[in-house]
């Protein structure tokens, strides 16, 4: 079992930047490995990306790749400006992720989320040690998921897992590890 830190004295974690060293497993990039449809990912972050498209060649290029940093880059819009599309797989391959992405793209982290608190009880249990503290993704250049750059993002990696920790504390079971049922767990897989 990892030891948990003490929630910062303002109550907020700021798992990004401030309060890494302690609170980086809160992280889509820490490693983590997760099922989900019945395929195997080794971050939240691989698991993401690959959802952009169905193409098997896609999928398979973010499998692969060596880092969730690798992953987020090759999953970059075709468009996106400055260097941020370079290594984009879409924009290399002339293909263009699925259209509905930012329709659906909270409900898949939401998934990715709560498997890898489920399938990791020792990060289920650190993220239930957080008690009440707001978690925030305190990227400067994330203003969807984290912060933003004038701190005023709307935080929704934050708040997906704050969700999460919500979800787990109400489906812990008596041995007082969250998710302890097969059956639970079988329904994210």
């Amino acid at each position: 079992m990892i030891e948990s830190a003490p929630v910062p004295a303002d109550g907020r974690i700021l798992y990004f930047s401030r309060d890494h060293a302690a609170f980086g497993f809160l992280s889509h990039f820490h490693p983590s490995p997760i099922t989900l449809d019945n395929d195997h990912w080794v971050t939240v972050e691989h698991f993401y990306q690959a959802q952009k498209s169905d193409h098997p060649d896609y999928r398979a290029a973010i499998r692969a790749a060596e880092t969730p940093g690798l992953a987020k880059r090759l999953a970059a819009q075709p468009m996106a400006p400055g260097r941020s599309a370079q290594q984009s797989w879409f924009r290399k391959n002339s293909v263009m992720p699925r259209p509905d992405w930012h329709d659906v793209k909270l409900e898949i982290m939401r998934r990715a989320d709560l498997a890898k608190f489920s399938q990791n009880p020792d990060l289920a249990a650190l993220l239930l040690a957080t008690g009440d503290a707001e978690l925030i993704e305190d990227s400067p250049s994330e203003p969807f998921w984290g912060t933003g750059p004038d701190g005023q993002g709307f935080n929704w990696a934050g708040r997906v897992i704050m969700e999460v920790r919500d979800q787990l504390r109400r489906t812990e079971d008596s041995t007082g590890f969250p998710n302890g049922s097969a059956d639970f767990r079988a329904s994210y897989n």
